[in-house]
């Protein structure tokens, strides 16, 4: 099961899991500056450089970095990319792999860290045995640990994720649950949150996912 397979790769990946160690308000709008600045170590360039050669001294911290870089670019459309998303996901359940890989290919070239499409192609590589299998989910899940890195799904601290569906991603196909309710709110601080009921087995909670770079996105030209 895909789900359980990736969901091995975060646990054996010493990434702590509901951990709480990034601060939306406090520190958003600082990396965000930071990620402008060719001299300093989360330059988005830089960061998705590294990234991109499968950079395994790439920090949590710096992940999440990176991701925040990515909402300044102008490619940065996430309900715009909903759709593409869809249909890679229609594709992978048709078991049309090639064919999934080259939408996915699509969706990345512009939005290199887009979930499904990291997710989907890695797992793609996987069905079909192909080389870089182990490099394709390595990438994918420097964006999983990094989002379980930077909170622990409460309203207080909040998961950070880039795209607006991807804390549904993230249930269904990593943790293994199932959504129930689905709802919207804020924290604290006013900023937007997506909420989510995860159904483990016997058990449900709430999760919670601060998505305002998103959904930002939506009342501009």
């Amino acid at each position: 099961m895909k789900s359980l397979l990736f969901l091995a790769g975060v646990l054996l990946s010493g990434s702590n899991i509901f951990a709480q160690n990034f601060d939306y308000h406090i520190e958003f709008k600082v990396i965000l500056e930071n990620s402008k600045d060719k001299n300093h170590a989360y330059y988005y360039p830089k960061l998705l450089e590294r990234f991109n050669a499968n950079d395994s001294t790439l920090t949590d911290k710096e992940m999440i970095a990176l991701q925040i870089g990515a909402t300044n670019e102008k490619n940065y459309k996430p309900y715009e990319t909903m759709d593409p998303e869809q249909e890679i996901l229609e594709l992978v359940s048709d078991k049309s792999y090639e064919k999934a890989i080259k939408k996915c290919d699509e969706l990345l070239k512009d939005n290199p860290l887009n979930f499904v499409a990291l997710m989907e192609k890695g797992f793609c590589y996987m069905k079909l045995n192909k080389p870089d299998a182990p490099a394709q989910k390595e990438k994918f899940m420097r964006i999983v640990n990094s989002i379980m890195w930077s909170g622990d799904g409460t309203r207080e601290h909040p998961m950070f994720v880039l795209g607006p569906a991807d804390g549904q991603f993230l249930i269904r196909y990593i943790l293994g649950g199932d959504i129930g309710t689905m709802g919207s709110g804020s924290d604290k601080n006013g900023y937007f949150l997506d909420i989510l009921d995860m159904k483990l087995g016997e058990e449900s909670r709430s999760m919670h996912f601060i998505i305002p770079h998103a959904t930002s996105t939506m009342f501009k030209k």
